[in-house]
């Protein structure tokens, strides 16, 4: 079979690939990770490049367009440049990690004795550090190396310890760096942290690889139980690796004093990226494969840190209210919470806590599509050029970017304010129909009118016109748009209220909406509030929380007294499957409505 050139800009890549390979297929196989929120269906379009240099020249879908001939390939602006949320809510702890170090002065053996270099290790680490021998486990990457450790140092050693196990020895007591990681579903972040003082030395992020494979947790699943899970676990492991290299070249640490990395993420990321089968999440009953938080070599996941560094993950609460929902209960430290509170992390899972120290119940609900832009027309991630908020200024309609720059879609907060000042100028009505321009009364709606066009038999409203966009293409909102958010928020309300159901509580008892991630973080809660997403009588209360995930994720790196708390918490989080609800379904119908003004 012929293979053909493929020069992708502006990274100056080169490919060779079969004939008949599609350009996704390509950037997959170059390392580029693409955009691909559909899995590469074609549904979705966010895949577009523009062929420079080739057949068929111009913008065409990635994953539908075959390599048969030599290409340059552009890719899209909108593949980079992704605004991703590194800060969350803070909390004052005690740093002491799960790790730590010792200098401890080993008894040589003379001749006519036969105790073991091992044996004689454990009595010293007994001696500095309190741990009774016989609970010091053999660790045989340090056995191999004893020998040479002990005599080039003369018996005198620091011992890097996790728990009561002795993972490493080192010449001299050099500071010991631990990494905290929060794996979402569309973006990943790191921090590294010195685990003496918690001092945060650098924090790097990128877009999750595995967005190339589909936008959702569920497309992702499904390529995992067709194609299995290894490829999705190869680029994710790959992308913490390369976060580890970055960090600690921007602050000039040696990998080899980095012994420990934390992982939260919903509970399908947390199975990719352990490389556990997803099948069980997909198929009822929707139950994780694993909850409680384990502690693994980083060998096995292949994570390249100091000899003997260590995997912490914190725990699942259930099939989709992952470890990143135990870093938010964790960094907010909602198992002490006097007043009845709710936690929202609005990603492309939505995943809800309601309760207090005496209770709490959580569910989840598929709500994040939508507002990533995977089903939106004009849809797309908080990218530059993404139109993040809208208002009205008298009649006047007005826009803001991301960066300032001209527009080329619109991201999830934006989303939410057209919808919200569209329903209060009558141009949306409360069961979700966009009026036709004919139709418009009022004073917005009348000098608005304009518009108010036709797109695929039904109307849309215009945000910004061809000419004022970034690529040449009107950025619009459509009738079919509205009706996915429609479908998401009514999922996320019906949640609220179940939980309270569940809990014996009404919903005026809420005292606070704490609302975590990046989606959260950019949202006006009073738009959140007038589409029905959130219930109205909480306005007054919501506060934006942060990537409070990845908080958590750092508390729990930085003192093990916390990691252990997370797998009660996660324990007593009592789960509330929604689809199984009795009166699920007539409430998801009665919040598909938007709430009157």
């Amino acid at each position: 079979m012929n293979k053909y050139r493929v020069f992708f800009l502006p990274e100056e890549i080169e490919i060779f690939v079969e004939e008949g390979t599609t350009i996704l297929e390509a950037e997959i196989q170059a390392g580029l990770n693409p955009d691909a929120p559909c899995g590469g269906k074609g549904t979705c379009g966010k895949c577009l490049v523009e062929i420079m240099d080739g057949p068929n020249q111009g913008v065409v879908k990635a994953c539908d367009t075959p390599v048969t001939a030599n290409l340059t390939v552009m890719l899209s602006e909108a593949s980079t440049g992704h605004s991703i949320l590194m800060d969350g809510a803070k909390r004052n702890i005690a740093i002491k990690p799960i790790v730590r170090s010792l200098d401890v002065e080993v008894e040589r053996c003379v001749i006519g004795e036969s105790t073991s270099d091992w044996e004689r290790l454990k009595k010293a680490v007994s001696k500095a550090s309190g741990v009774d021998e016989k609970d010091i486990p053999l660790s045989v990457n340090v056995v191999e190396n004893l020998y040479k450790a002990l005599y080039d140092n003369d018996f005198k050693v620091n011992v890097v310890m996790c728990e009561n196990e002795i993972i490493d020895i080192r010449a001299t007591n050099e500071p010991i760096y631990v990494m905290a990681f929060d794996i979402g579903t569309t973006t990943v972040v790191g921090y590294l942290l010195d685990s003496r003082t918690g001092e945060q030395k650098a924090v790097k992020s990128m877009v999750n690889p595995q967005s190339q494979y589909g936008a959702d947790v569920i497309q992702r699943a499904e390529y995992a139980l067709e194609d299995g899970p290894a490829k999705l676990a190869k680029v994710i492991r790959g992308t913490l690796n390369d976060l580890i290299n970055d960090a600690c070249e921007e602050a000039g640490i040696d990998k080899k004093n980095l012994y420990l990395i934390s992982v939260v993420g919903n509970t399908c990321m947390h199975h990719l990226f352990t490389g556990i089968s997803p099948g069980s999440l997909v198929k009822a009953p929707y139950n994780p494969a694993i909850s409680e938080p384990m502690l693994v070599d980083a060998t096995h996941y292949q994570i390249k840190i100091a000899n003997g560094g260590k995997v912490m993950i914190l725990p699942n609460i259930a099939g989709f209210v992952g470890a990143d929902t135990i870093g938010v209960l964790l960094a907010t430290e909602f198992d002490v919470l006097e007043e009845i509170t709710l936690a929202i992390d609005i990603g492309t899972n939505g995943e809800m806590v309601l309760g207090n120290k005496d209770k709490m119940v959580a569910c989840s609900t598929a709500a994040g599509p939508a507002f990533e832009g995977a089903k939106i027309h004009c849809g797309m991630r908080g990218a530059e050029g993404a139109i993040d908020h809208v208002k009205f200024e008298g009649t006047k309609f007005v826009y803001s970017t991301i960066g300032g720059a001209k527009p080329i879609g619109i991201c999830g907060s934006g989303l939410m304010d057209i919808i919200a000042i569209l329903l209060d100028a009558m141009i949306i009505e409360e069961s979700g129909r966009m009026i036709t321009a004919d139709e418009a009364e009022g004073a917005i709606a009348e000098a608005n009118a304009d518009r108010i066009i036709e797109f695929n038999g039904k109307p849309a409203f215009v945000l910004a016109t061809a000419e004022e966009s970034g690529d040449g293409d009107a950025v619009i909102l459509t009738q079919q748009d509205v009706r996915e958010v429609q479908l998401a928020k009514s999922a996320m309300a019906a949640g609220v209220i179940l939980m309270a159901d569940t809990l014996g509580v009404a919903i005026k008892d809420i005292k606070k909406v704490m609302i975590a991630g990046a989606f959260g973080n950019y949202m006006d809660p009073q738009s959140a509030c007038r589409i029905g997403l959130i219930p109205s009588e909480l306005s007054d209360v919501i506060e934006p929380i942060g990537n409070a995930a990845g908080e958590g994720s750092k508390i729990a790196v930085l003192n093990a007294q916390e990691f252990y708390r997370s797998a009660t918490i996660g324990a007593n989080a009592e789960f509330v499957e929604l689809a199984t609800h009795p009166d699920f379904n007539d409430t998801y119908v009665d919040e598909m409505f938007f709430p009157e003004e």
